[in-house]
């Protein structure tokens, strides 16, 4: 990750340890899990939302070949969008996912608190229901920001490409 907040990147036992040492300390760990492609002001919302719901803000990042967008998507590489996000005051750690999704993720972190956005709180889709019974499996729970969804990624690159 970039050098700039390096400090803030962790490997899966880096989770780990972090998920172990906030419960020894009484403190609730929140994740968020995403693409995070072109990020814009929506992120910024989802975010500092998330924030407020745990005392700890893990953001993990799906790997380029997990972020299935369409032709020339992600438009960055998953450790530029990392570095995005890092940048964040609201975000407290950041993980570079490698698989295909936020499994390994979720049982490393063993999160309190799961954090979709509002998009995914109607009609959750198969993966994101998956996640959310890998995490109450693991004792948490799912929430979802309620922020009105002013942007996307793929919106705004529809929006460019017309």
């Amino acid at each position: 990750m970039g050098s700039a907040r390096q400090d803030k990147a962790l490997d899966l036992e880096g989770l780990s340890a972090l998920s172990g040492g906030a419960r020894e300390a009484g403190l609730t760990v929140a994740l968020c899990h995403g693409c995070f492609d072109l990020f814009h002001v929506g992120h910024v919302y989802h975010l500092s939302q998330a924030a407020r719901l745990a005392d700890v803000l893990v953001v993990s990042v799906s790997s380029d070949g997990a972020c299935r967008k369409g032709p020339g998507r992600p438009a960055y590489a998953a450790a530029d969008r990392a570095v995005l996000v890092a940048a964040l005051e609201v975000v407290d750690h950041v993980h570079e996912a490698r698989g295909r999704g936020p499994a390994d993720v979720i049982r490393a972190l063993r999160p309190d608190v799961y954090v979709k956005g509002p998009d995914y709180a109607e009609s959750p889709c198969v993966r994101v229901r998956a996640e959310a019974a890998l995490v109450e499996r693991l004792g948490g729970r799912i929430a979802f920001t309620d922020d009105a969804v002013t942007a996307s990624s793929t919106d705004i690159l529809r929006r460019v490409h017309v």
